[in-house]
Parts: C-alpha cells; sequence; structure tokens
C-alpha cells in the first residue's frame, strides 16, 4: 500500500490548489447565530485513560500552544479541506482493535491512543490523525476536540470536533458525511475543553430525558 504520508503530501498539494487563506480565521461567537448547532458544556469530566497515556508518550501534542477557545469560519475552502481530510484518513487507514493491533491487555493495558503510522488502528488513532493533519493545515488545535460518544449501539466512540461558524462539526471514521453534532444520532458524553486539551468536560446529550432512560437500561443490561 502507498505509504500514508506520501498520500498525505499529495492531498495538501492539491488543497493548496482550492484554498486562499493559509490559516483558519478565529471567529468573535461562533455560539451566537444558531445555538442548537452547537454542543453545550455542562459539567467538567475526567480525561479519558487513552489521552492520558497518549500525553505521556506524545507530550508535545497535549497543548495548545495559541489562543484557546478558537472557532474557525468555515468558507468553501475550509469545508472542502475538512472533508478531504476527513475522506483521506478514512480510506487510507484500516480499521483494527486496539488488543488485535499490539496485544495490550497482556500489558495491563485497556485502551492504547497513538498515530495509526504503520496504516492501522481504530477509532482513536483516526482522530488523533485528522486531528495533526488538521493543525499542519493551520487550523487552531483549540477549535480541534476529542469527543467520547455513544455511537447508534451505545457503544463507546471516540470523533473530533471541529468548532465552526457554521457549527459543532463531527469527523467520524465510520462515515464520511460530516455533520453537525446533533445530526449524527449520537449521545454525547465529554470532550476536550476548548481552553485546556488536558482538561475535559461533560457535554448535553443531544438525547431527550425518554431516549436517555432507554440507552441506561439497555447498558445495565448489556454491561460494556
Amino acid at each position: 500500500m502507498r505509504s500514508f504520508l506520501v498520500t498525505a503530501s499529495l492531498l495538501f498539494g492539491a488543497s493548496l490548489l482550492f484554498s486562499t487563506v493559509t490559516t483558519a480565521k478565529p471567529t468573535a461567537d461562533a455560539n451566537a447565530a444558531r445555538p442548537h448547532q452547537f454542543a453545550r458544556v455542562v459539567a467538567d469530566a475526567s480525561a479519558p485513560v487513552g489521552w492520558t497515556g497518549f500525553c505521556k508518550a506524545q507530550p508535545a501534542e497535549c497543548t495548545f500552544g495559541e489562543k484557546s477557545n478558537a472557532s474557525v469560519a468555515l468558507d468553501s475552502d475550509r469545508r472542502t479541506q475538512l472533508q478531504q481530510i476527513d475522506s483521506l484518513v478514512n480510506h487510507e487507514i484500516q480499521g483494527i482493535g486496539d488488543n488485535d493491533h499490539y496485544g495490550i491487555y497482556k500489558l495491563g493495558i485497556i485502551n492504547w491512543w497513538t498515530y495509526p503510522d504503520d496504516g492501522g488502528g481504530n477509532c482513536n488513532d483516526y482522530v488523533l490523525l485528522k486531528k495533526k493533519l488538521l493543525v499542519e493545515a493551520g487550523w487552531p488545535r483549540s477549535a480541534l476536540l476529542l469527543t467520547v460518544v455513544l455511537d447508534t449501539h451505545n457503544e463507546g466512540h471516540l470523533v473530533l470536533m471541529a468548532r465552526t461558524d457554521d457549527g459543532d462539526l463531527i469527523l467520524d471514521n465510520l462515515t464520511d458525511t460530516i455533520k453537525t453534532w446533533d445530526a449524527t444520532g449520537y449521545t454525547f458524553i465529554k470532550r476536550q475543553s476548548a481552553d485546556d486539551p488536558n482538561n475535559w468536560v461533560r457535554l448535553e446529550s443531544g438525547r431527550t430525558p425518554e431516549e436517555l432512560a432507554m440507552i441506561s437500561k439497555a447498558l445495565a443490561a448489556h454491561p460494556q
């Protein structure tokens, strides 16, 4: 299979032909226009164990390094770039579970987040690579937030939330369609804070109380 880095380089060369700007510009107040398009923070939360392990191995990747709480003005060029990178990673990386990939259980590790340098990974690794490529393309780190959800099968899943003036958009390895957070059908649990990537916050779920009750009952009957 062609080297992923070569493929990524070709993509960025092509994306420059479409783009008339070099960096994603933060907006003043993205949340003012359509409030339902933006996920609401309701409380503090603990960081996932996978993130903690990733930061021990890759400390330079775990800071924002620029103005925090950024949101990107999503013009047509940036939307195209977002879609290109999302689709590229989804199609170039082969899905594989952590234990099958790294044998983590015998090492006493329950979840391992890393870059899929060998071309394979699970949802966590897809997200990390998408964020890395978008940052290299000029997107602010604080507008790209790792987000924990329950998928449509009520299983834990990690996606990338891109904070833009057109809403909080979700990049997902299970689909090439980028949607606003409230259109995914997922139950939102927590994400990185927009002020500090090592602080995590609990989100409104995006579900009705009745739906949450059904999900809780299903999880109790079939613990993960």
